[in-house]
């Protein structure tokens, strides 16, 4: 068992465990019997116990099964006590640990700005023989990396030899615990691209995390492709700095990191499409050639150019990042939903699947989708239209039965 597993670190055997001053418990009158613990908040709901940080909001249970005295074990218990003690202990930088440990491979990959604060993160930093990709990644994966490398901090100091595939489902279970299932899989993505990246520089001898399961249930309504009438719903309705985001995203198959950067000098006259944008993705790195549909075009022509970026704010500001638009948006989306315009599902990611089907529907290949969208790979533009090719393998089916006497 590695040593993140065990029960108390040296630091958190010898600590006094403070006494209680400030427990709530919603529907039980006994206190904990054991050493009390300061600052936090105890409730039964339908059976379940769940335990939080008052002071942050941190969840350190959830969904308990068992009576009180179940629940006052599993909190004079060697694990919970770690988990307690963790914000009472000095933290170390993520460059103070030693070479080939988990704290140290994370300040490589990130450049260092693990160890910074997160307004000073972008641009980002950079060390000597840093991971020289890092500060290609978009704003919005390194603050995400970050998070999850920011939860791993208790590890840092495990041997990255300790880590085999069992263990990191053991760990990534305890996220899904602590936190939320979707984010214990991003952890693990954030750690498997690191260590593929440890890998190829002679790092690591191989990756641990290379075909674990996801926990998360993905919602395969999630990102589907939108029906004409909940577009022209939304379009209708929108606000003009939402207008303009949608549009790129339906009749310019945009993605979020690029429809906000994408700018006029960039639209440009074309003599078989009349106008295109032609820009190399951030993403990629790949220059990419779109042409733009003729809504957008229409749409396009009627803005006043208050900004060298094309999607701006109310104010004609450009968006500050990526991860304010899509909040702004999608909070838009989500308050339209209640209301009935739109259904559930429709997110901005769906209107690139809407763009993508509108494309196979007319003929294009997969080969032709993916570059329309700026995918180096063609299973990119299978995997957007998957589900126009069944509908097409529905629709031959029924023309047969048509066929026959």
């Amino acid at each position: 068992m590695p040593a993140w597993m065990r029960g108390l670190t040296a630091s958190t055997r010898t600590a006094q465990v403070p006494r209680l001053q400030d427990v709530e418990v919603s529907r039980s009158a006994s206190v904990v019997a054991a050493a009390r613990l300061e600052g936090l908040k105890i409730y039964e709901r339908r059976g379940k116990w769940y335990v939080y940080r008052r002071a942050t909001g941190e969840a350190l249970i959830r969904a308990f099964s068992g009576d009180r005295a179940a629940l006052d074990k599993e909190l004079a218990s060697p694990a919970f006590l770690q988990l307690y003690n963790k914000a009472r202990l000095p933290k170390r930088t993520a460059a103070a640990f030693s070479d080939g440990t988990l704290g140290r491979l994370v300040h490589w990959f990130t450049n260092g700005d693990i160890d910074r604060e997160p307004k000073d993160i972008d641009p980002a930093g950079s060390i000597e023989g840093g991971f020289p990709k890092w500060a290609k990644l978009s704003t919005a994966t390194r603050s995400d990396y970050l998070k999850a490398f920011r939860w791993l901090r208790d590890v840092f100091d495990e041997p990255l030899t300790g880590f085999t595939t069992p263990e990191l489902y053991e760990l990534r279970d305890k996220c899904a615990h602590q936190k939320k299932t979707r984010f214990a899989d991003k952890m693990i993505s954030a750690v498997s691209s690191m260590f593929s990246s440890a890998v190829e520089r002679g790092r690591m001898g191989s990756n641990p995390c290379l075909g674990m399961r996801k926990i998360h249930d993905t919602d395969p309504n999630a990102n589907r492709e939108w029906l004409p009438a909940e577009f022209e719903a939304a379009f209708a309705a929108a606000p003009a700095e939402i207008k303009t985001v949608l549009v790129l995203a339906r009749f310019g198959g945009l993605r979020g990191q690029t429809l906000v950067e994408v700018g006029w000098r960039q639209y440009l006259p074309h003599a078989t499409t009349g106008m295109a944008v032609q820009l190399v993705t951030r993403k990629n790195q790949e220059p990419t050639f779109i042409p733009a549909l003729e809504p957008m075009q229409a749409y396009l022509g009627t803005l006043s150019r208050t900004s060298t970026r094309i999607a701006t704010r109310e104010d004609g500001t450009p968006w500050s990042s990526e991860k304010l638009m899509q909040a702004v948006v999608s909070r838009w989306l989500r308050e339209k939903e209640r209301e009935g315009l739109i259904g559930a599902g429709t997110t901005l990611h769906g209107l690139r699947v809407s763009y993508a089907a509108w494309w196979k529907r007319n003929g294009a290949t997969d080969a032709e989708i993916a570059d329309l969208l700026g995918d180096k790979s063609q299973r990119m533009g299978t995997h957007y239209t998957r589900h126009v090719s069944r509908e097409d393998n529905v629709v031959r089916a029924f023309k047969r039965l048509q066929d026959k006497p």
